[in-house]
Protein backbone atom coordinates (compact mmCIF):
# COMPACT_ATOMS: atom_id res chain seq x y z
CA UNK A 1 0.00 0.00 0.00
CA UNK A 2 1.32 3.48 -1.06
CA UNK A 3 0.68 6.17 1.63
CA UNK A 4 0.70 8.68 -0.05
CA UNK A 5 -1.72 7.65 -3.33
CA UNK A 6 -4.32 6.54 -0.77
CA UNK A 7 -3.61 9.76 1.45
CA UNK A 8 -4.83 12.08 -1.65
CA UNK A 9 -8.10 10.89 -2.19
CA UNK A 10 -9.14 11.52 1.24
CA UNK A 11 -11.57 14.02 1.73
CA UNK A 12 -9.60 15.74 4.48
CA UNK A 13 -6.73 16.16 1.90
CA UNK A 14 -8.51 18.18 -0.95
CA UNK A 15 -6.55 20.98 -2.24
CA UNK A 16 -2.89 19.53 -0.64
CA UNK A 17 -0.10 18.78 -2.97
CA UNK A 18 1.56 15.80 -2.96
CA UNK A 19 4.32 17.67 -1.25
CA UNK A 20 2.06 18.97 1.67
CA UNK A 21 0.75 15.61 1.80
CA UNK A 22 4.62 13.82 2.13
CA UNK A 23 5.18 16.52 4.79
CA UNK A 24 1.70 15.15 6.92
CA UNK A 25 2.62 11.42 6.31
CA UNK A 26 6.22 12.51 8.40
CA UNK A 27 4.31 13.43 11.22
CA UNK A 28 1.36 10.33 11.55
CA UNK A 29 1.72 6.71 12.06
CA UNK A 30 0.22 3.32 10.69
CA UNK A 31 -1.64 0.98 12.94
CA UNK A 32 -3.12 -2.09 12.38
CA UNK A 33 -6.77 -3.35 13.84
CA UNK A 34 -7.99 -6.65 13.60
CA UNK A 35 -11.99 -7.98 13.55
CA UNK A 36 -13.19 -6.34 17.06
CA UNK A 37 -10.52 -4.13 18.33
CA UNK A 38 -11.91 -1.36 20.14
CA UNK A 39 -9.68 1.72 18.48
CA UNK A 40 -11.64 4.45 20.61
CA UNK A 41 -13.88 4.38 23.49
CA UNK A 42 -16.24 7.01 24.06
CA UNK A 43 -15.49 9.18 26.98
CA UNK A 44 -11.97 9.12 26.82
CA UNK A 45 -9.95 12.34 26.02
CA UNK A 46 -9.60 12.85 22.27
CA UNK A 47 -6.04 13.76 21.08
CA UNK A 48 -5.70 12.39 17.64
CA UNK A 49 -7.26 12.10 14.09
CA UNK A 50 -7.55 9.33 12.03
CA UNK A 51 -8.01 8.12 8.41
CA UNK A 52 -8.92 5.11 6.87
CA UNK A 53 -7.00 3.71 4.60
CA UNK A 54 -7.93 -0.09 4.22
CA UNK A 55 -10.74 -2.08 5.77
CA UNK A 56 -13.75 -0.66 7.55
CA UNK A 57 -14.85 0.41 11.61
CA UNK A 58 -18.00 0.89 13.07
CA UNK A 59 -19.19 3.79 15.23
CA UNK A 60 -20.98 2.55 18.25
CA UNK A 61 -22.86 4.05 21.47
CA UNK A 62 -21.75 1.19 23.93
CA UNK A 63 -19.24 -1.40 23.66
CA UNK A 64 -21.99 -4.26 24.68
CA UNK A 65 -22.32 -7.06 22.15
CA UNK A 66 -25.71 -6.11 21.13
CA UNK A 67 -24.94 -2.35 20.52
CA UNK A 68 -25.62 -1.56 16.96
CA UNK A 69 -23.52 0.19 14.50
CA UNK A 70 -24.41 4.23 13.99
CA UNK A 71 -22.68 4.49 11.59
CA UNK A 72 -19.97 2.02 9.33
CA UNK A 73 -17.03 4.26 8.35
CA UNK A 74 -14.59 2.83 5.18
CA UNK A 75 -11.36 3.53 3.08
CA UNK A 76 -10.99 7.27 2.46
CA UNK A 77 -12.86 8.30 5.20
CA UNK A 78 -11.96 9.71 8.63
CA UNK A 79 -12.89 9.92 12.44
CA UNK A 80 -12.22 11.82 15.29
CA UNK A 81 -11.72 15.39 13.36
CA UNK A 82 -13.46 16.90 16.89
CA UNK A 83 -10.36 16.21 18.03
CA UNK A 84 -8.41 19.10 16.50
CA UNK A 85 -11.46 21.18 16.88
CA UNK A 86 -12.42 20.61 20.86
CA UNK A 87 -10.05 18.12 22.22
CA UNK A 88 -12.85 17.09 24.14
CA UNK A 89 -14.25 13.55 25.43
CA UNK A 90 -15.33 11.01 22.94
CA UNK A 91 -18.34 11.12 21.45
CA UNK A 92 -19.07 7.57 20.50
CA UNK A 93 -16.46 4.21 20.25
CA UNK A 94 -15.05 3.23 17.07
CA UNK A 95 -14.37 -0.83 16.73
CA UNK A 96 -12.68 -2.18 13.70
CA UNK A 97 -15.20 -4.16 11.77
CA UNK A 98 -13.08 -5.69 9.21
CA UNK A 99 -10.62 -8.64 9.31
CA UNK A 100 -7.99 -6.07 9.31
CA UNK A 101 -7.89 -2.02 9.36
CA UNK A 102 -5.20 0.18 8.39
CA UNK A 103 -5.24 3.23 9.98
CA UNK A 104 -2.88 5.95 9.03
CA UNK A 105 -3.20 8.48 12.60
CA UNK A 106 -2.16 12.10 13.06
CA UNK A 107 -2.08 13.75 17.08
CA UNK A 108 -3.27 17.04 17.51
CA UNK A 109 -0.16 18.33 18.80
CA UNK A 110 1.79 17.34 15.58
CA UNK A 111 -0.88 18.44 12.97
CA UNK A 112 -0.89 22.13 14.69
CA UNK A 113 2.58 22.37 15.19
CA UNK A 114 2.77 21.47 11.18
CA UNK A 115 -0.13 24.06 10.34
CA UNK A 116 2.12 26.36 12.63
CA UNK A 117 4.74 26.28 10.35
CA UNK A 118 2.78 25.44 6.76
CA UNK A 119 -0.37 27.65 6.99
CA UNK A 120 -1.81 26.50 3.99
CA UNK A 121 -2.19 22.86 4.70
CA UNK A 122 -3.78 23.89 8.03
CA UNK A 123 -5.96 26.32 6.13
CA UNK A 124 -7.33 23.73 3.36
CA UNK A 125 -7.54 21.04 6.32
CA UNK A 126 -9.87 22.83 8.68
CA UNK A 127 -12.08 24.37 5.56
CA UNK A 128 -12.36 20.68 4.94
CA UNK A 129 -12.94 19.23 8.17
CA UNK A 130 -15.51 22.44 8.69
CA UNK A 131 -17.07 21.34 5.13
CA UNK A 132 -17.48 17.55 6.26
CA UNK A 133 -18.94 19.07 10.08
CA UNK A 134 -21.26 21.11 7.92
CA UNK A 135 -22.32 18.42 6.18
CA UNK A 136 -22.82 15.77 9.22
CA UNK A 137 -25.25 18.38 10.87
CA UNK A 138 -27.67 18.71 7.94
CA UNK A 139 -27.96 14.92 7.09
CA UNK A 140 -28.44 14.37 10.99
CA UNK A 141 -31.14 17.55 11.09
CA UNK A 142 -33.06 16.32 8.10
CA UNK A 143 -33.32 12.71 9.60
CA UNK A 144 -34.14 14.42 12.74
CA UNK A 145 -36.79 16.74 10.99
CA UNK A 146 -37.83 13.30 9.47
CA UNK A 147 -38.39 11.35 12.75
CA UNK A 148 -40.55 13.98 14.00
CA UNK A 149 -42.78 14.73 11.15
CA UNK A 150 -43.13 10.84 11.28
CA UNK A 151 -44.56 10.78 14.95
CA UNK A 152 -47.25 13.42 13.86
Amino acid sequence: MEITAALQSVELFNGLTTEQIESLIKIGKLQIFHQGDVILKQGDQSTEIHIILEGMVEVVSSLTESASSLVILGAGQSFGEMALLDAGPRSASIRCLSLEAKIFTFTRESLLSLWEQECEVGYRMMTNIARDVAFKLRVRNLTCVTQEEALR
